[in-house]
Formats: structure tokens, C-alpha cells, sequence
């Protein structure tokens, strides 16, 4: 991607083989090509013992063209993860796609496809290739791998086929680019059965059966509800209106909305509690748009006004067709902040607000009681349920914990909970 990176690395390379006697040091081919496209079209023809090692590109899903997207997900095949998957996990699914027999993997990748529910079809390859080496090295949370970027790193090795199962080793790693790092504790999954919803620590250690008593009397959350962040409108300002802005705008053109769980002041978003909102000139009506509402002279002042200002062309909203049509989700039965020191709020949202991406919700499935969504609610809010979520969250360096949908999807929930 960078011309003049590789043109660095080219005469490193070319002045290392000058010094050396070996006879392989001026072998070094240097491709300013397509990964992607070179695996297609050049990769079959080596021989092997093969190694794909690299550092894929960290470009997220939104800055992928569609051309580009459906290019990946043909050179991933069968391993294609999801619309949502950067281009690092295009890059491992092509790989593994690829891999003969005696060829190796290690890539420096970033860690969210490890629970990403995108990636799930490369997880459960990975965790049926019981003939190959699979090693997950993965670096501390808050740990900066690489200065500037605020993302989870991790090390994935893949090694040949052998004539016996192979173990899938864990090792999370310690250190600094300036020390260097190593592996400070190391665990042995035996990959039986199923696999696990996520490739995070806790949950293959509990697969390797050192929580198999726990495990019996529990359910994932993930079984019980769908979780999900809420939209992402690419402009809450325009998007999210007060009260006194949806006043003049037809009754079906916006919903109750909720951004910002400190608005509430207890445990539960009732209509009245939303209705307290509103009259505090919070923006808590969310704007849902088409093309057929736009024949409204309000609805079409209100676009235009969006041009002007420029909304259409920031990022997410110049990829929507058209621009000002949100995503359209319903209503989670419960609202979760992802982020806290201590606590995660659980808010019951008996008033039907849709959540912006800065909240998770969840939404029972089919069938699930009415008095089981609230026993869950309590016990999430709770301080078994709050234990368990920081036991799972991820720790930045200022002590924030974060939750992940799929860490969320994970977490296991006792079976008296959800008895009815």
C-alpha cells in the first residue's frame, strides 16, 4: 500500500545480500501488487513448503469499495467472513483458503475477528483443522502494539499438516517494542466437539473443561437474546432531534431514541421517564427517513438543510443509498453502556427507544418470557451479573473497561435465571 516503504525494504534488502555470502540473500522477490489477486493468480504456482507472514493492512469495513469487498470475499471462498469484516480478516480467510499441506501461516492481525460474529466461519476452520499447529498469542488489551493505533493486537501461527491431532496453544504475551515481548503464560485447548462462539482466553479455557461444572448449570446470552450496538447515524446532531425540532415533522418520520444512559436516573426507560427526557431539550428522537417521505416540504426542507450542511457527505452517510435513510432496527429489550470503571448500566427499555451505536442492546428471542427478560435484567445488574461482565471486558490503560458483543454473546448466564 506504501511505494515507498517497499521501496526501503527493497534496498534494505539489496544492501543486507551485498554483505552476505549466502547464497539466498539476493533471492527476495519485491511485488508492489495485490495480496489478494497474487494469491489468485501466482500462488498455486510455488512450490512448496510455503510461509505467508506479514502484517495485513488494518483498513476497516466501512473504507472497503463494494468491488473490493466482493473481490475478498471471493479469494476467502467458503472461509468469506461477514459484510462487517475488515480487510486483516479477508486477508487470513483468503490465506487459510489457500494453505497446502505443507505450508505455515503467522500473521499480525488485529484481535477483534477472534470474537466477531463475521468471523465465525474462520473460527470453526481453524478449530477442525485438528491436524495443524494453531497458536493464538495474544497481547494485553491495553497494550499499544503500535504507537497511534487504538486497537487489540494479536499473533496467529498455523503450522503443516501432520500425522496426528496437534493442540491449539494460547499464550498471552508481555513486554514492549522496546524490550521485546514474550509469552508469560501459555495454555493447551484441546479442540473437541463444537467450537466455541468466541476465540477469547476465558472462553477456550472454559471449551478446555477447566469450567466444565460451571458450564453444565449455565447458558451463553447469546442463546437467549441477540445482541447488537444500536445505529450508527454518522451525525447524531442531524439525525437526533429534541422535541422542539420534531415538532413540525410528520408523527411516522421519527422514534424514541436513546443515546446516553445518564439521562436515565433509574433502571428503567418507561414512556414517562422518556417523556422527562424530552422535555430536558435532550435529543432523543431519532430520524427515519426514505425517499417517499422526502415528498413532505417539511421532510425536504429538513434534507436540504442536510446538504448545506454537508451531512451527506461524511462517511456512513455517503455509502447509504440514500444518505439520510438511518438503519431501521427494533427495539432491544434491554439497553447496556458498554464502557465503565466499575459498573455497566442495565437499562430495562420499556419505551421502545432504538439505541445509537454508543449502546448494546438486547433483544430476546423468540419465545423467551416476559419474567424471564426481567430476572435477566436484575441478575445483568446485579453484582453477579456486573462481575462477570468486567470479567470479561477489556482493560485500557487509563483502568476503562470496555464490552464486546461478542465477549457479551459469551457470557454465561445460571440456568435458575432463565428457569420458567
Amino acid at each position: 500500500m506504501n511505494l515507498v516503504t517497499l521501496g526501503l525494504l527493497a534496498a534494505r534488502c539489496k544492501y543486507e545480500a551485498g554483505r552476505s555470502k549466502r547464497r539466498a540473500a539476493g533471492r527476495l522477490a519485491v511485488r508492489h501488487e495485490d495480496f489478494l489477486q497474487w494469491l489468485d493468480e501466482r500462488w498455486q504456482g510455488l512450490p512448496e513448503p510455503r510461509l505467508i507472514f506479514g502484517n495485513p493492512p488494518y483498513t476497516r469495513h466501512q473504507q472497503l469499495t463494494r468491488s473490493q469487498k466482493i473481490a475478498a470475499q471471493m479469494s476467502a471462498g467458503g472461509l468469506a467472513p461477514g459484510q462487517r469484516a475488515g480487510l486483516s480478516t479477508y486477508f487470513l480467510a483468503a490465506s487459510l483458503n489457500r494453505l497446502g499441506p505443507q505450508d505455515s501461516l503467522c500473521l499480525l492481525l488485529p484481535a477483534n475477528w477472534l470474537e466477531a460474529d463475521y468471523a465465525r466461519a474462520v473460527r470453526d476452520y481453524l478449530w477442525g483443522l485438528a491436524r495443524r499447529r494453531v497458536e493464538l498469542h495474544l497481547f494485553p488489551d491495553d497494550m499499544q502494539v503500535f504507537p497511534g493505533a487504538q486497537v487489540a493486537a494479536m499473533v496467529i501461527f498455523v503450522g503443516s499438516e501432520k500425522g496426528r491431532r496437534q493442540p491449539m496453544m494460547l499464550h498471552q504475551i508481555t513486554g514492549s517494542t522496546a524490550t521485546g515481548f514474550s509469552s508469560s503464560t501459555q495454555e493447551r485447548v484441546a479442540r473437541e466437539g463444537s467450537a466455541p462462539p468466541t476465540f477469547l482466553w476465558t472462553e477456550l479455557s472454559r471449551q478446555n473443561g477447566r469450567r466444565q461444572s460451571t458450564s453444565s448449570s449455565t447458558e451463553a446470552l447469546a442463546r437467549i437474546a441477540i445482541i447488537r450496538r444500536g445505529v450508527a447515524t454518522g451525525a447524531n446532531r442531524f439525525f437526533l432531534k429534541t422535541t422542539q425540532e420534531v415538532e413540525l415533522l410528520p408523527a411516522h418520520c421519527y422514534v424514541r431514541a436513546i443515546s446516553r444512559l445518564r439521562e436515565v436516573p433509574g433502571d428503567v426507560l418507561s414512556l414517562e421517564v422518556h417523556q422527562q427526557i424530552a422535555k430536558a431539550d435532550v435529543r432523543c428522537w431519532l430520524l427515519q427517513l426514505s425517499e417517499d417521505h422526502a415528498q413532505d416540504p417539511e421532510i425536504g426542507r429538513l434534507i436540504a438543510d442536510g446538504v448545506r450542511q454537508e451531512i451527506h457527505e461524511r462517511y456512513l452517510c455517503k455509502v447509504r443509498k440514500p444518505w439520510y435513510a438511518v438503519e431501521q432496527i427494533p427495539a432491544p429489550d434491554l439497553l447496556i453502556g458498554p464502557m465503565g470503571k466499575q459498573q455497566f448500566r442495565v437499562v430495562a427499555n420499556e419505551a421502545g427507544a432504538i439505541p445509537t451505536n454508543t449502546l448494546y442492546g438486547l433483544r430476546m428471542r423468540q419465545g423467551v418470557p416476559r419474567s424471564v427478560r426481567h430476572r435477566l435484567g436484575e441478575w445483568l445488574a446485579g453484582e453477579e451479573g456486573q462481575q462477570s461482565m468486567r470479567a470479561i471486558a477489556r482493560r485500557h490503560g487509563d483502568g476503562l473497561l470496555k464490552l464486546e458483543p461478542g465477549a457479551l454473546a459469551a457470557l454465561r448466564i445460571p440456568l435458575n435465571v432463565l428457569e420458567h
